[in-house]
């Protein structure tokens, strides 16, 4: 017997059933692919906005930070508070306004002469924040440096000293401290020079000095009792300026004598005379036939800048400390044949810097060290 064959017929519709199942494995995995391809983007959206968000916080905190600097230079604008040496830091304390969030208080550095250094931090949301190093430098607007004790710039330069051995030196370029005690009188405001730094005595840019009286006995400094001609730091023309620039502008200066927490800088007209009977610092400028005239047992701390005829008198034991500078005279007489005594003191001078007017704050340079 032959074998049995079997014969199978496909149908038109089996075929269907079968491109179904193919199609059903498609969609599922085109499907499967965009599950994976929207997740993938929700995830990266979701990243890509966190990311925004840290940065767009992170440039907040920057802004702060840039911004609590500016009210550093602001506030030292108008309550001056400078260390003066790199082991003595001073804090300025800042009013954070509202809206900003940036430190409350600085510790400012001294890096050298006129340049200063601190840091300030701002803060944001997401916990960022940026700490920004920050260098200011001051640039005074008066000479910086004393040439002596008394600087004489004009023509014609003389000076009466007692005659005779005996007392105090009358004009000393040692470096005198200033007294303890702002409100000192008499003998209570008489300190001692420190050896170790000088200025001479009385100084002259080209012209020697005519010298009466006992000179040797009381002119001291570092050329001791003979005058020191040429070699200054300052020239007349420099003097002329700035005393041409304070007068041109009467927002610099007032009528009345400064204090050593509030120096600041006194005008004497001419004609007119301006009776010290307390102390005083700052810069006194005493115009072409003015007076400043040092009552009782009073001192001053600071500048003295006569013109032409203007003039420096005293009763009682009066002391300036800091320098006496004359200028724009064809002929002028310091006399200090009384009971004036004329002395250098570079802390003095050092506290002009808080005379904020002449001492303008400006940003030198910042970086990021956060």
């Amino acid at each position: 017997m032959r074998p049995e064959r079997k014969i199978f017929v496909r149908t038109a519709q089996d075929g269907r059933k079968n491109e179904q199942g193919m199609v059903m494995v498609v969609v599922l995995l085109l499907v499967a692919v965009l599950v994976v391809l929207g997740t993938t983007g929700i995830i990266t959206v979701t990243t890509d906005m966190k990311i925004s968000s840290n940065y767009r916080e992170s440039q907040k905190a920057l802004y702060d930070a840039e911004a609590g600097a500016q009210q550093v230079i602001a506030t030292l604008r108008t309550t001056p508070n400078y260390p003066t040496s790199a082991g003595s830091p001073t804090t300025v304390n800042l009013t954070v306004p509202s809206g900003f969030n940036f430190s409350s208080s600085v510790q400012l550095t001294y890096v050298a002469n006129n340049l200063y250094r601190f840091q300030i931090t701002g803060n944001a949301a997401n916990n960022a924040s940026k700490t920004l190093e920050v260098h200011i430098t001051r640039n005074p607007l008066y000479p910086a440096t004393a040439d002596g004790a008394v600087a004489m710039y004009g023509g014609g330069p003389q000076v009466q000293f007692k005659t005779g051995g005996g007392g105090d030196l009358n004009i000393d370029g040692y470096d005198y401290p200033i007294p303890a005690n702002p409100s000192c009188n008499g003998n209570a405001c008489r300190t001692a020079s420190s050896p170790a730094t000088a200025v001479p005595g009385l100084y002259t840019p080209s012209l020697t000095p005519t010298v009466n009286g006992d000179a040797g006995s009381h002119l001291g400094g570092s050329t001791g009792s003979t005058p020191q001609v040429g070699r200054g730091s300052n020239t007349e023309a420099d003097w002329q300026a700035f005393v041409s620039m304070i007068l041109a502008d009467p927002s610099l200066y007032q009528s009345t004598l400064g204090t050593r927490a509030a120096p600041a800088v006194t005008v004497v007209p001419g004609g007119s005379t301006l009776n010290g009977s307390a102390n005083g610092a700052g810069i006194i400028i005493v115009q072409d036939s003015g007076e400043f005239h040092m009552a009782g047992n009073s001192c001053f701390e600071g500048l003295v800048i006569l013109l032409g005829n203007g003039t420096l008198t005293s009763t009682g034991t009066s002391i300036v400390y800091g320098s006496t500078v004359t200028i724009n005279h064809a002929s002028k007489l310091v006399d200090v044949n009384g009971t004036t005594d004329l002395y250098y003191s570079s802390a003095a001078l050092a506290n002009l810097q808080n005379i904020s007017s002449l001492n303008p704050v400006k940003m030198a340079s910042w970086r990021d060290v956060q």
